[in-house]
């Protein structure tokens, strides 16, 4: 009877665990844009909707990128 709790035990810690865990791991493949991975407000923003995020960083994202660029070659030069 003892073997069954352990079991019973083990599903349950199971159960519980993989829905969070998969979430941790989905969320850390994800890439943020440059302002939302340096800011935890943003960031949460870009999360919960990515369309409000755009409309409201998407052109200082799109400007930093390009900086970005610009940078590299004159580097590479």
């Amino acid at each position: 009877m003892e073997h069954y709790q352990y079991i019973i035990v083990l599903l349950f810690v199971a159960l519980v665990f993989t829905p969070v865990t998969w979430q941790a791991i989905q969320r850390r493949k994800l890439n943020p844009p440059p302002m939302a991975s340096h800011d935890r407000k943003l960031y949460r923003l870009w999360r919960s909707d990515p369309q409000a995020y755009e409309r409201q960083y998407g052109e200082m994202d799109r400007h930093y990128h390009q900086a970005q660029a610009e940078k590299s070659q004159t580097t590479e030069k």
